[in-house]
């Protein structure tokens, strides 16, 4: 029996979790993806900048499941498909799984009662997973949108406070946050300046996502990416690119090259922290997109 043991990074396709506020630019976000395909309400893509972007309406949950195998059996021609959004396929997911259980006195997913409701649907959800993988091997990006909601988190070590979550039960929120390689939070950048005593909210037209965990919001990333970056699929995808995953010393030459071009407190910063000798390859990748954006900008 032959064994295939493999060494290095996979080069799959990016999976991406977008969850961002009302209005930040979800939809324009997944159709500045290469070649999409959106999967979206009956009602399609509104407005003319989307005129040229091709959607698919799925009737139910089990259309959209069907659909996903075409995809994934057949060469459709499409570089990218979105989810648009999470939130709005999760009330099928749940009409699924209510009429599945063929009982007259089950009419809501509520109706399962002690959570047994949810459990279901996370299960069935594994299988829009399944499908979506299967779409990924075949060479195509999946990025999923999902509008926020704001939500206690009870602390264990600490106060409790409120967060961001995805607009969708904590059962289909977890799935889908740990099936991604990158889950961002969009928002607008806002920060409070005070006049005369009171805080006044300042900015509002900059449109950012986060790319790593904090307090207020869900965010990880697989590709080293820098921890705020401009919502623009474009610059999101090129910092995917070329923060795969490579080996140590292809990072470091790259790192020694790009030095030079930084400005100096910042190739001095540089050169000390590479110095230590302590850093994983994810934290590699992160310094040298960080490193690339600076140097850019320099």
């Amino acid at each position: 029996m032959a064994f295939d043991i493999k060494k290095g990074a996979s080069k799959k396709p990016p999976r991406i979790l977008l969850i961002g506020v009302e209005g930040v630019g979800k939809t324009s976000f997944g159709a500045d993806l290469p070649a999409p395909l959106f999967i979206c309400a009956e009602d399609g893509l509104v407005g003319p900048q989307f005129g040229d972007t091709a959607s698919f309406a799925p009737n139910d949950w089990s259309h959209l499941l069907s659909f996903l195998d075409h995809m994934a059996q057949n060469e459709l021609g499409y570089k990218s498909l979105v989810i648009d959004t999470l939130d709005w396929i999760e009330p099928k997911l749940f009409a699924h799984v209510v009429s599945a259980a063929r009982k007259s006195d089950i009419r809501s997913i509520e109706d399962f009662g002690f959570g047994k409701g949810y459990a279901l649907a996370a299960d069935e959800f594994r299988q829009l997973l399944t499908r979506l993988d299967r779409v990924v091997a075949k060479g195509i990006t999946v990025a999923i949108l999902a509008h926020t909601q704001v939500k206690p988190f009870n602390n264990p070590v600490g106060d409790n406070y409120d967060r961001y979550e995805p607009k969708v039960c904590k059962q289909v929120a977890a799935l889908a946050k740990e099936w991604v390689d990158a889950v961002l939070f969009a928002r607008f950048d806002t920060w409070a300046k005070k006049d005369g005593g009171k805080a006044k909210g300042q900015g509002g037209d900059v449109r950012v996502v986060h790319t790593t965990h904090c307090a207020g919001w869900d965010a990880k990333n697989r590709y080293g990416l820098p921890e705020t970056m401009p919502l623009d699929a474009r610059t999101i995808m090129q910092a995917i690119a070329k923060g795969q995953p490579q080996n140590s010393e292809e990072m470091l030459a790259e790192l020694a090259e790009l030095s030079d071009r930084l400005p100096a407190d910042k190739a001095k910063s540089l050169k000390e922290w590479l110095a230590k000798n302590s850093y994983s390859t994810t934290q590699l990748a992160q310094a040298l997109n960080n490193a690339r954006a600076i140097a850019q900008e320099a």
